[in-house]
C-alpha cells in the first residue's frame, strides 16, 4: 500500500504522542540489507519478525525494505517536529490529529508491528494509535461491522428502537469461551447470568493530556427487549433487562466486562430473557451510550413500558451518542419452559408462571390494571354467573326429561 494512500485514509485520527525513541526491526533489517541509516521510532516491538530473505539474495526485496525504512525515517522526522510544538497540558486538537495521522503513516507498513498484532490476536497495547488503527481495520475488513449493521437493519432495530445506528466500536458478547454472533438465537437458560460484554474504543473520548494519556468517559449500558407482550392491548412494549450508568471507559478498557459489579452504578439488576409462549422471536438489544455529563438519570423504577427515546431525551442523549450495539434473539420452547416459568415466578413475582400470549389472563380480562378489591368482585361475579349457568343447564335437562316422559305416556294412552 502506497504511503500517500495510507495518509489520505488516516485523516482526523487522534492519538497518544510517543516520547521514547527506539530502533524498529524494519529499520535494522533495511540497514543490514542496504547499509542505509536506521530511522528512529516511537514504537518498540517484541515481535519475532525477521526478514524473509537474507541480505543480498534479492535486490528487489532489499530495495523494498530500504524504501519502507526511508519512508518511515522521513515520517518520523516530521513527527518529531510536530511533537515539539505540542503543549500536553493544553493540547491543540488539530495538532493532535496531524500527529496521529503521521504516527499511523509511519508504522502502518512496519512488518514487525503487524507481526506482533497478528501473533497476539490483536491483544496489544491499545494506548498506541497504530494498534487501535490496526484493530479497527481488522474489525471492518473481516466483516465485523458489516455483519453487525446487517443484523441491526434486518431485524428492524432501526426504526423500532433508534432512528439510526452509528456504532463506532465493537460491543462483543460471549458466554464462557464462546463468542456470540450478533442476532443469533440463544437459549434463555444460557443467559441466566449476565454474559461477558466488552467494548474496545478506537478513539479517545476526550483529548489526551500529560496527566491523562488515555482519558476516560462515563457510559450507560442498557439491555432492552422491545418485544415484551402487553396482554391488555395484544401488542408489544419495551422492557428493560439491565441498566447501568457511570461506567468509566477508555481505549485501554477493551478487556473489561461491562457487567463487572465493581464497574459503574447498577440501577436495574440483570433479568434473564424469558420469551412467552405464543410470541415471535424476542430481540434482546445491548446498547452502550457515552454520557453527556458526569451523571445519568437513575430514576427508573419499573422495567415495563420503557421508552428508550424518552429516556435518552431526559438525559440529554441522542442516537449519535451510541458507542456500541449488539443483539441476540430467543424463543419459547418446551425445553426452556421450566426455566422461563422460574424467571416469572422468582424474578417477576408472577405466581402462575409465564402466561401464554394470545390467551387473555383473568387479571386483564376486564381491563388493566385492576385493584385487589375489583379483582375479588369480578371473581365473585364470575363464580355466581358460572353457578347460575350450571343451574339453568340442570333445569333445562330436567325439562327435557319431563317432556320425554310425557311424550311416552301419551303414546301408551293412544295404544
Amino acid at each position: 500500500m502506497a504511503p500517500r494512500t495510507i495518509a489520505s485514509r488516516l485523516l482526523a485520527r487522534a492519538g497518544k504522542p510517543r516520547r521514547q525513541l527506539t530502533v524498529t526491526p524494519l529499520a535494522r533489517a533495511a540497514s543490514s540489507s542496504t547499509s542505509s541509516p536506521a530511522p528512529s521510532s516511537s514504537t518498540s516491538s517484541s515481535s519475532s519478525w525477521q526478514p524473509a530473505l537474507p541480505a543480498g539474495s534479492s535486490p528487489a526485496y532489499d530495495a523494498a525494505l530500504s524504501f519502507l525504512s526511508n519512508h518511515q525515517s522521513q515520517t518520523l522526522s516530521k513527527l518529531d517536529k510536530l511533537r515539539s510544538q505540542l503543549d500536553l497540558s493544553n493540547p491543540d486538537p488539530t495538532l493532535l490529529r496531524r500527529i496521529s495521522k503521521l504516527e499511523v503513516e509511519a508504522y502502518a507498513n512496519d512488518p514487525a508491528i503487524r507481526r506482533e498484532f497478528k501473533e497476539t490476536g490483536g491483544k496489544v497495547d491499545m494506548g498506541k494509535t497504530i494498534n487501535r488503527w490496526l484493530a479497527e481495520e481488522k474489525w471492518k475488513k473481516e466483516g465485523g461491522l458489516d455483519l453487525l449493521m446487517q443484523r441491526v437493519l434486518q431485524m428492524n432495530v432501526v426504526p423500532d428502537i433508534l432512528p439510526d445506528v452509528p456504532p463506532t466500536a465493537p460491543l462483543a458478547l460471549s458466554v464462557g469461551k464462546s463468542t456470540i454472533e450478533p442476532g443469533s438465537f440463544q437459549q434463555p437458560s444460557s443467559l441466566s447470568a449476565p454474559p461477558t460484554l466488552t467494548s474496545q474504543l478506537f478513539h479517545h473520548p476526550s483529548l489526551p493530556t500529560t496527566s491523562s494519556a488515555n482519558p476516560e468517559a462515563l457510559h450507560t449500558l442498557l439491555v432492552i427487549d422491545p418485544d415484551a407482550p402487553k396482554h391488555e392491548t395484544h401488542s408489544f412494549a419495551q422492557r428493560v433487562h439491565y441498566l447501568k450508568t457511570d461506567i468509566p471507559l477508555s481505549v485501554a478498557s477493551g478487556s473489561t466486562s461491562l457487567f463487572d459489579s465493581g464497574l459503574g452504578k447498577e440501577v436495574l439488576k440483570w433479568e434473564p430473557p424469558a420469551p412467552e409462549q405464543g410470541t415471535p422471536a424476542n430481540r434482546y438489544i445491548y446498547l452502550l451510550f457515552r454520557q453527556s455529563d458526569s451523571s445519568a438519570s437513575s430514576s427508573i423504577c419499573s422495567r415495563e413500558n420503557f421508552d428508550l427515546r424518552a429516556y435518552l431525551s431526559e438525559n440529554g442523549l441522542t442516537s449519535s451518542d451510541l458507542v456500541g450495539i449488539n443483539l441476540v434473539r430467543a424463543k419459547w420452547s418446551l425445553e426452556e419452559d421450566e426455566f422461563i416459568n422460574s424467571v416469572y415466578v422468582e424474578q417477576r413475582g408472577v405466581e402462575d408462571g409465564a402466561p401464554v400470549f394470545g390467551k387473555v389472563p383473568k387479571a386483564v380480562r376486564y381491563g388493566y390494571p385492576m385493584s385487589a378489591k375489583r379483582q375479588r368482585i369480578e371473581e365473585a361475579r364470575e363464580e355466581v354467573w358460572e353457578k347460575a349457568v350450571a343451574e339453568l343447564q340442570g333445569l333445562a335437562g330436567d325439562v327435557e326429561a319431563l317432556a320425554e316422559e310425557q311424550g311416552e305416556g301419551s303414546e301408551r294412552i293412544k295404544a
